[in-house]
Parts: C-alpha cells; structure tokens; sequence
C-alpha cells in the first residue's frame, strides 16, 4: 500500500503533468488562431510571395496544426525550443539567460512583499482601532491604485535621480569578470523589486491584518493573553504562524503577478530579462520566442503553486488529507 504523504506526492505530480499540457495547448492554439500568415508578419507586407513561401516551408508551417504541436512538445521535452527569428540564437540559451535576472528580480520582490505585508499586517492588527491602523489600512489603499510602473518611475527620481544612491536603469551583471558580480547584481535590482513588492505588500498586508483579527479570538490567543502576553507580542508568537497558510495560497497567486509585472518594469529599467525579451520578441514578430517565453513563465508559476501545495501538506497534514480524498471523488465521478 502506497503511504499516504507518497500517494499525495504522486496525486499532485499527476495534476501537474496535466496541467502544464493544458497550458502548452492553450498557449499553442492562441497564437496558432492569430489573424494572418506567421511568415507573413515575420518579413513584412512587402515581402515578394517566393520568400514567404520558402520561410513558411523553413519553419514548418506548411505542415499540419497538430503536427507541430506535437514536435513543439518534444522539444519542450528535449530542451530543444528552436532558433528565434530575429537573434538566429537557439530559443532556450536565449530564455536561460534572461531568467538569470528575471528569476532573481522576482525572488527579491516577494521577499520584499512578504515581509512588508506580514509586518504591516502584525501592526495593523495589534492596533486594532487605533491611528495606526487606519494609518496601514489607508496606505495600502493607496498601494493597490498606484501603477507599479509609475511607482518605478518616482523611485528612480528620488533615489536615482535626486539622492543618486543607485543607478537609474541597467544591469551589470552576475560574473565579476565582466564588470558585474553578487552585490552590483542585486543593487541593481533593488529599485525594481521594490517597485513591484510595494503594490503586491498591499494587497498581502489586507489579508494578513484579516487573518491575524480571526486568530485573535481562538481560544489558544486568550490562554497567551492570560499568562501575561501583550496582544502585539501574543500575535507575533503565535497569530504568525497559525495565518501562514492563507498567506502562503495568496503568496503563491501573487508571484505570478509578480512575473506578469516584470515585462513592464524590466522594460522601465531596461533590464535585460525575460520581460523585456518577450517585448522584443513582439516588436520583431518573433512568434517562437513569445511561445516559449509565455510556457517558461507559465511553468515557473504551476511549479511554484505545487510547492505550495506540497508546503500546505507538511504544515497541516489534515489538508493533504483532505486533497487526496477530494482527488480520488473527482476521479470516481470522471
């Protein structure tokens, strides 16, 4: 008999298999439905009707739909993605570099966002009713109707322009041979991830304060109260860590807002990530580095959300569970 952590292990993978192939569909047939002849848009209306032919034959699209889909996923499988277009580079180096800073630009800006929303929430809570409250209820009002680009354009004059602390845009690099290294690197992300933390904190520090008001009246926060702990201290030891896992989901949905955010913001500071590689891609008409780049963001947010989920499962085991129950119903029911 397979343990139950194992079967739920095998149960998630399943969902993510399949999930994933549903999204390199949904992917596929979006651009496959766009108006007009790929070869066409790639070399422009003026192009004489013997090179977009040869063009067509070049990358396949003579062949049927299915087809190349299928060879699309094989590639996907082999590490294979093609050549782009418009750099004649092979598409995966190309998005394997750009994640190189996309990647950690993301990272530090949910590192950013968790920890500005769980502290903003915590004093929020803790001051229930009081100036500061409404002091954190009002600004993260103002957070969710502020653009993260505009917001990265007043940073980039106060901090850059004005203090002159950080440069405005630019990225040097990882490799401190070529001028870069750890902290320039991170240096220079930091105006963007703040850029994108401040507006997602927002929302975080909403449901962080909500969460945190319901654990208050458990029975378990009275008992700390009663032995002598202030309500500020009886939420941080304890309020916290019981409000994780509503955190964590919401988390989880966040850092694919947080990716989606990066194609603008990395165009604000002109970094040279997978954002700003998918603007390009679309500016030049090069449609298998929109495809690819679109699954590779795709992917990193199913991966992330089936380690949440898999997370979830180790904090409250009655939750795996639970999952593996409602999965095995909706087997029984197909």
């Amino acid at each position: 008999m397979i343990p139950p952590a194992m079967n739920y292990l095998l149960k998630r993978l399943a969902v993510l298999a399949l999930t994933l192939l549903a999204a390199s569909a949904l992917i596929f047939g979006a651009l496959e439905w766009l108006p007009g002849n790929a070869a066409q848009l790639i070399m422009g209306p003026e192009a004489p009707p013997e090179a977009v032919a040869a063009l067509t034959r070049q990358l396949g699209l003579d062949q049927p739909a299915w087809h190349r889909y299928v060879d699309w996923l094989a590639g996907l499988v082999r590490g294979d993605l093609g050549l782009s277009y418009a750099y004649g580079a092979p598409v995966a180096d190309l998005i394997v570099e750009r994640l190189a800073v996309t990647v950690p630009l993301a990272l530090l800006a949910m590192v950013f966002t968790v920890v500005l929303a769980l502290a903003a929430g915590w004093w929020a809570a803790s001051q229930q009713g009081r100036a500061g409250d409404h002091l954190v209820m009002g600004l993260t009002q103002l957070g969710l109707a502020v653009p993260s680009f505009w917001l990265g354009m007043l940073l980039v004059l106060f901090f850059a322009v004005k203090l002159q602390w950080v440069d405005a845009g630019g990225f040097p690099g990882w490799r401190e041979d070529l001028g870069g290294g750890a902290w320039p690197g991170l240096r220079a992300l930091l105006l963007p991830a703040l850029s994108l933390a401040l507006v997602q904190a927002a929302i975080l520090a909403r449901i962080a304060r909500s969460a945190l008001l319901d654990i208050a009246r458990e029975d378990f926060m009275r008992s700390a109260r009663a032995k002598g702990l202030s309500r500020r201290a009886a939420l941080w030891r304890h309020g916290l860590r019981h409000a994780a896992i509503p955190l964590l989901t919401l988390g989880g949905l966040q850092f694919a807002n947080l990716l989606a955010g990066t194609i603008v913001i990395e165009n604000v500071f002109t970094l040279p990530g997978l954002g700003r590689l998918m603007a390009q891609a679309i500016a030049n008409r090069d449609l298998i580095v929109v495809r690819n780049g679109v699954m590779g963001l795709a992917a990193l947010v199913l991966v992330l959300n089936f380690a949440i989920d898999l997370l979830h499962g180790w904090i409250d085991p009655r939750l795996r569970t639970r999952a593996v129950a409602d999965m095995d119903a909706e087997m029984d029911a197909a």
